[in-house]
């Protein structure tokens, strides 16, 4: 009979060497590239990681929201179409959860952080949205934050006991919290809280969206999400398949009498796989984005996209550019050294900083504030090239 404890082992403890390399490199990345940007634009970046923690974690769902439908859902310009309209929901949902689960995120274990992060994403959404599908596509309404009331069989991963999931979720909140973890071995357990919280399936359904947040809202919590400058989502995207495999492997109970598998009702060998594919993932990921934000390569791209790309900026693309160096560079710049930026006399280097500001090339917080870079979605395939798959800004 499975107890509260069913989810032991909750962290590999053979054969752990690779593991703790791997966390150090991911501590070691993670502090370059948060150091990589200057404020405001590294805040402004930050809230485009959500876009693509968004993005990619609908995408693993297989439900697609394009980057343009994002941004209008944010303006509150919803589509007609009911799906597309669906999705910029799902997009909005998901976002105002993420940017609360970045001020609330000190313990991302606590079971009512986690039961508070399915409630926001549920109830943000529409009441004919808010539904359950069991594996027989059969649905029910889902009431946002509320644990599974009902045992439920997920692909091959039968759940625990409804009846359990109280229980497993208090010891999930008590191991993970332990004070004896070290920080390398709490770095380690993103990927082993990640599947052991799949492996409870706490909610009706949900519950991949959620468990993504939750692990997102971790890796804030243990400092090295880089600044909020990389995503999860995005690595477990590219690698779906093989992270729904690495996933349902680490479902498997421990070998009889095989004490190279752990001491746990769960296989430590198959943890330990999975743990070692998400820092692996954590590790790429974090390298695509330094080598997107290298502030040599974004020059040359900007100044592209100026020059070339948007036909209306191009008359005045050489002197659009020289704005938008010196806020990439410096961060922010007063709109009174627009003149000295460009070498041209005030009077025209305001026309170009208009120009600039018209088409949502840099922005500020007020008419006399000074500017900074602006990222519309217009301009991310060029100064961002595969942060999204192809198409994604510009409608196809």
């Amino acid at each position: 009979m499975l107890t509260k404890t069913a989810i032991e082992p909750i962290l590999p403890i053979q054969h752990v060497q690779p593991l703790e390399e791997l966390a150090h490199a991911v501590s070691e990345a993670s502090a370059r590239l948060s150091a990589q940007v200057r404020e405001p634009l590294r805040t402004d970046l930050a809230e485009l990681t959500r876009w693509m923690h968004c993005y990619y974690s609908n995408l693993i769902e297989g439900q697609q929201t394009r980057v343009r439908d994002i941004e209008s859902a944010l303006r509150k310009d919803f589509a007609a179409e009911p799906k597309k309209r669906n999705l910029q929901q799902l997009a909005l949902a998901h976002l105002e959860t993420q940017r609360w689960s970045a001020a609330h995120a000190e313990r991302p274990h606590d079971v009512p952080f986690i039961r508070e992060l399915h409630h926001r994403f549920y109830a943000a959404l529409p009441k004919e949205m808010r539904v359950a599908t069991t594996s027989r596509g059969e649905t029910a309404p889902l009431v946002p934050g509320e644990l599974r009331n009902r045992d439920v069989e997920v692909g091959g991963h039968i759940g625990p006991p409804h009846e359990l999931v109280p229980d497993l979720l208090a010891h999930f909140q008590s191991r993970y919290e332990s004070p004896d973890l070290t920080r390398i071995q709490r770095i380690i357990a993103v990927g082993a809280s990640h599947h052991r919280l799949a492996w409870i399936h706490p909610f009706r359904d949900g519950n991949g969206r959620v468990i993504r947040l939750f692990s997102d809202a971790l890796i804030c919590q243990l400092g090295i999400d880089g600044g909020g400058l990389w995503s999860l989502s995005r690595g477990l995207a590219v690698h779906r398949p093989e992270y729904y495999s690495r996933l349902a492997n680490a479902d498997q109970e421990r070998a009889s009498r095989d004490v190279s598998d752990g001491r746990g009702h769960l296989s430590e060998r198959a943890l330990r796989e999975f743990c070692h594919f998400i820092l692996t993932v954590m590790v790429d990921q974090i390298a695509f984005m330094e080598r997107v934000l290298d502030l040599g390569q974004m020059e040359q791209r900007i100044e592209h996209y100026v020059r070339v790309v948007d036909p209306a900026t191009a008359p005045d693309g050489e002197r659009i550019f020289l704005l938008l160096r010196e806020a990439l560079v410096r961060g922010q710049f007063p709109r009174g050294e627009a003149g000295r930026i460009t070498g041209v006399g005030e009077r025209t280097g305001r026309t170009v900083l208009a120009l600039a500001l018209e088409a949502k090339l840099l922005k500020s917080d007020s008419p006399k504030a000074p500017v900074r870079l602006a990222l519309p979605a217009k301009v991310l395939d060029t100064y961002f090239p595969q942060l999204f798959p192809p198409g994604q800004m510009n409608g196809e």
